[in-house]
């Protein structure tokens, strides 16, 4: 048995021969307590990697990292060959000491393993998801419809009769078939046999006259998720499998939640069929439940929070169904906003929420209606918005000329939180009653937008708004909180990005939503070199990664989700991975302030 452990990266990249070259290499050391490793300027021959024990490293009398058993240090002085660090025995240890001339090697001869000491930014993020990854041999990102998809289609013609149908779905115990008419492909489901029998036609029907012909496909090498995300959002139960332009079979949700062990607890269709808010609840909490089962398996935040915002959206459109009478909901569009409004909010930290009313439409139910709404989803575990940015705050209900005053207040007349509340709004998105109600508020902010660079700028300035965590030598800079040294990371890393990307769509017209999509647009818009476009991507998405696996530690110990993480829990790899992530946020910044004329700060 080996007694290396190669279960962490990078060493999880070596193949059977690379480790065992390294371990014949490594030797075992004592540290004693107090006992300084290496200081600055020290030439460095080794990277070590921890047994037991405690080591700190430290800027003059400052902590600014701890190293626990598994972690290894210091890769960047090994590739220097010099210290820039005093590391320190805090309690003494065991130590691997692995030659710099070998792990120099092996970066050399093994890409992926090199890529945790030389590569991008993009490519060091893109490894550590591709060893998320690996936890299974199949997850919601690798699998395939190939995989799940062992239903063959059933074949009829349009002119076979209903009772034909019922005939064939009996002989091959299918709950639907394909049915080929005049050159088009339509679908005959057992629910259509049920609406023909309700609607009292003949047995002797055409098919071509009761079934679907606009049909939703997907591809068999497509992946299985985005098929998921498909019948989540188009709320439906099946999806004909094309290969080449031809159909090869039926891909059933039920063959996914199969496939996948039940991970979704069928919540798409519970909240279909829900009647009561105590059932919403209980599905609020099964969402949660269903984020901690993907991301255990690997699947990412970016990829996680377009599901939650979709089953989130039908959640908020259900909820707001039962509370408020029919025509309160025809004649008004409930919007999310902020991070939910993007897709980009996984677990339940504040409501971004309004509603626009129908100009001439009104009703005395309405005040009673948004405040029932915003007790509902504090109910579901979605806390109040500190700022009240919720639809039970008179100043994010309004009629539709209310909205429109206000847009022109926050743009022309700003105070306070006016470009905040603005920022707030351009990621609306509606989930439920007319959505074309914000389609006209935001057809006229569009119109009121010009080539104003001074508004841009003011816009833009809020990226200064909170300083980036990254000291000098790359130092990680914490405060204390509740006895423990903690880092905001929304604040420190998320939200420039967030809103930096925010501001250059809106200042380029692009009306998408996601950051990722907005980052996507800009780059093939040629106004974020590619590179570096890639390299915020994956910045952004490990920076949401890493505060959804805080966030989901902290529901485990019994307190809700924040945006805090503590440093001295992160692997060492997880540690170099946030400081590269926040000097590039650091990076972004300053080509911000160079876009936007923001003048020089530090």
């Amino acid at each position: 048995m080996s007694r290396f452990d190669f279960t962490h990266p990078p060493f999880t990249h070596l193949s059977p021969h690379e480790r065992q070259a390294l371990e014949g290499a490594a030797d075992i050391v004592f540290l004693d307590n107090d006992e300084v490793i290496m200081a600055p300027g020290d030439s460095v021959d080794s990277l070590y990697v921890l047994i037991k024990g405690v080591v700190r490293e430290m800027a003059d009398d400052e902590v600014l990292a701890v190293y626990h058993a598994q972690d290894t240090f210091d890769a960047r002085a090994m590739v220097a060959g010099v210290a820039t660090q005093r590391f320190v025995v805090h309690e003494e240890a065991l130590a691997y000491c692995l030659p710099r001339a070998m792990v120099m090697q092996l970066t050399e001869s093994n890409p992926r393993f090199g890529a945790f000491f030389y590569a991008s930014v993009a490519q060091k993020f893109g490894a550590l998801a591709q060893n998320a990854g690996t936890r299974e041999l199949q997850t919601l990102l690798t699998a395939t419809v190939r995989d799940a998809c062992s239903r063959l289609p059933v074949f009829a013609d349009g002119q076979d009769s209903v009772l034909d149908a019922a005939r064939i779905m009996k002989q091959r115990k299918s709950k639907s078939i394909l049915v080929r008419y005049l050159g088009q492909l339509g679908m005959f489901t057992t629910t259509d046999f049920r609406d023909t029998i309700l609607n009292e036609l003949p047995a002797s029907t055409p098919l071509h006259q009761v079934c679907h012909f606009n049909l939703i496909t997907t591809d068999i090498d497509g992946f299985l998720f985005d098929a998921l995300l498909t019948m989540t959002q188009r709320n439906i139960r099946r999806l004909v499998v094309m290969d080449q332009g031809e159909p090869v079979g039926i891909l059933a949700q039920v063959d996914i939640l199969s496939y996948f062990s039940n991970h979704s607890h069928l919540i798409a269709h519970k909240l279909e069929r829900a009647d009561t808010l105590d059932e919403l609840q209980d599905i609020a909490g099964q969402i949660t439940r269903l984020v901690g089962i993907l991301s255990s398996h690997g699947v990412k935040a970016p990829q996680l929070g377009r599901l939650v915002q979709a089953l989130n959206a039908r959640l908020f459109e259900r909820t707001w169904q039962l509370i408020a009478l029919p025509e309160v909901v025809a004649n008004s569009c409930l919007i999310v906003m902020g991070s939910e409004g993007r897709g980009e909010q996984i677990l339940k930290t504040d409501q971004d929420n309004a509603l626009i009313i129908r100009d001439g439409f009104d009703h005395p139910t309405l005040p009673g209606a948004c405040q029932a709404f915003s007790d509902a989803l504090a109910r579901f575990g979605y806390p109040p918005c500190p700022g009240r940015i919720m639809v039970s705050n008179p100043q994010w209900c309004q009629h539709e000329q209310g909205m429109r005053d206000q847009l022109y207040r926050w743009l022309y007349l700003p105070d306070g939180d006016a470009l905040m509340n603005l920022a707030i709004f351009v990621d609306a998105e509606a989930v439920a009653g007319d959505h074309t109600l914000l389609a006209h508020s935001k057809h006229y902010l569009n119109s009121l937008l010009s080539d104003d660079e001074s508004f841009y700028a003011r816009f833009a300035r809020a990226i200064e708004q909170f300083d980036t965590p990254l000291g000098f030598f790359a130092q990680l800079l914490t405060r204390e909180q509740n006895g423990e040294a903690t880092l905001d990371i929304k604040k420190g890393g998320i939200f420039p990005i967030v809103h930096g990307i925010r501001s250059l769509a809106l200042r380029h017209n692009i009306a998408a939503n996601n950051t990722f999509e907005r980052l996507q647009r800009l780059a093939e818009n040629g106004h974020l070199e590619r590179e570096f476009a890639n390299d915020i991507n994956e910045t952004l998405a490990f920076l949401l990664g890493l505060r959804l696996s805080h966030g989901l530690a902290d529901l485990e110990d019994g307190r809700p989700a924040s945006n805090l993480i503590r440093p001295d829990r992160l692997s060492t790899l997880e540690k170099d991975l946030l400081k590269d992530a926040l000097a590039l946020v650091k990076k972004f910044k300053n080509l911000l302030r160079h876009q936007f004329r923001l003048g020089a700060v530090a």
